[in-house]
């Protein structure tokens, strides 16, 4: 009986080690390289594409967890130690595809002239470019010629000029880490520290439409004080012998609603602007809250809401019903319920939901708000990329890869490991989700890319 019982568990291990396989699998033959060689060869303008073959061989010879050779080991731990030696490999490959590259050089380049290139219709930066971390660094290092307030919104923060002209947004440091927002979804000031994570989330998730952002701690005398306009500088006051401010916005009334500075430095978020020649279209979100206590919104009281947003004219022969529901897991898993309206760039038919302001983000983390799904579950149909996206990022790999590239932030550590264990529970929550909408409605389901014209 006991041996039994023995073949059984093993059998057990033996399954879920080769579904997990096969779900990781594409990821790992994408990505895996011995020791560091990865790195050279994505920023090698000179990468051949042959090269593919040979490193097929070499992640073969790393992965053989085929069913026969775990049979073989019987002990129990050992496969287990397969499985976490197969995550861990996945997690160190593609940390080092997406990790960006600080100290490359831009040989006399403007970091903002090469930024403002890549932005189009269906991506604010390509995958992976070279020069990514060189802009970073210049937005996390660059001078401030200029502090202003930022005058649209409800939340503080401001407008400031780099060398260069370059203008970037500057959103303050409220919460610890660890601070938990309790109350609704969308409660609590912004979280500068979730707009770095959202960054780096979209590229991991190959979105790539949420601006540039990177921390920094700014000087307030000196980078921003002495620079400031005059609208600003009206708001600074002292307290506790620390120097503060109030802007100008909805929510920014006075000194109770102010910001200071910890031992003369504010930390904060830099967020790259977009071109000033793009220009954006705002929409109301068609699965918007109504704010109201014991007010449901009309996509909570009919059954047929997504059958009534394809018959829109805005979504009707257009990619954004698609770029909502990627949007929405996006959401989903930062916790961001606060979406009430999306930009796209004017003049661009297929232009995409960009995916800004996302500062009410990672606000709690032993809370999962399931509503900011109703685009996924009342629709049904998700991009077959974003599916196979979350598959390869189950089993911790999503919480390891976005630690890592965080981890190299000026401002690191920039989530806690709640918030991390929040994006690996919520990223099994969003799969159970469509594999029940697969039993529901079939494999029709997934989307190859977009929906058709009709």
């Amino acid at each position: 009986m006991k041996t039994k019982w023995k073949f059984m568990f093993i059998g057990t291990l033996v399954f879920i080690i080769y579904v997990s396989y096969k779900i990781l699998e594409p990821e790992m033959f994408k990505n895996t390289l011995d020791s560091g060689r990865e790195v050279d060869l994505i920023y090698d303008d000179h990468y051949d594409d042959n090269i593919g073959d040979e490193r097929l061989k070499i992640e073969r010879k790393v992965f053989d967890l085929s069913p026969d050779s775990i049979i073989r080991n019987e002990d129990q731990k050992s496969v287990a130690g397969n499985l976490t030696a197969m995550v861990d490999k996945v997690i160190k490959s593609m940390s080092d595809r997406f990790t960006p590259l600080y100290n490359n050089n831009l040989y006399g380049r403007s970091p903002w002239e090469v930024a403002g290139g890549w932005v189009s219709a269906r991506e604010i930066h390509p995958e992976n470019p070279p020069e990514l971390g060189a802009i970073l660094k210049a937005m996390a290092k660059g001078n401030v010629t200029k502090a202003d307030v930022g005058h649209k919104g409800t939340q503080l923060k401001l407008t400031l000029l780099l060398d260069g002209k370059q203008k970037v947004v500057f959103k303050p440091s409220w919460y610890t880490r660890d601070y938990v927002i309790t109350g609704t979804p969308y409660e609590g000031r912004d979280r500068h520290n979730g707009e770095i994570a959202a960054f780096h989330l979209g590229r991991i998730l190959e979105l790539r439409r949420t601006p540039l952002a990177v921390g920094r701690r700014l000087d307030l005398q000196k980078d921003i004080l002495s620079v400031s306009t005059r609208t600003l500088a009206k708001t600074f006051f002292e307290q506790d012998g620390e120097l503060c401010f109030f802007g100008k916005c909805l929510y920014c009334k006075g000194p109770e609603d102010g910001v200071c500075a910890t031992g003369g430095k504010l930390e904060g978020t830099i967020i790259l602007w977009m071109p000033d020649k793009l220009k954006l279209t705002k929409h109301r979100h068609p699965w918007s809250r109504t704010y109201k206590k014991n007010v449901e919104p009309k996509w909570k009281q009919r059954e047929d809401w997504c059958e009534l947003v394809q018959r829109h004219v805005n979504y009707k022969g257009t990619p954004l019903l698609l770029d909502i529901i990627d949007t929405a897991i996006f959401d989903y898993l930062i916790g961001n319920a606060d979406r009430h309206m999306f930009e796209t760039f004017e003049g661009f038919p297929d232009s995409m939901l960009i995916i800004l302001d996302n500062g009410k983000s990672f606000g709690n983390p032993y809370h999962d708000e399931r509503s900011i799904l109703a685009p996924l579950y009342q629709c049904c149909m998700v991009r077959s990329h974003m599916w196979q996206r979350l598959l390869a990022l189950q089993d911790g790999v999503l919480s390891g890869v976005l630690s890592s590239l965080l981890s190299h932030d000026p401002v690191a550590p920039v989530l806690s490991d709640a918030h991390l264990k929040a994006l690996d529970r919520r990223v099994n929550n969003v799969i159970r989700t469509i594999e029940s909408c697969i039993k529901r409605v079939g494999i029709e389901a997934i989307i190859l890319e977009n929906l058709p014209d009709s």
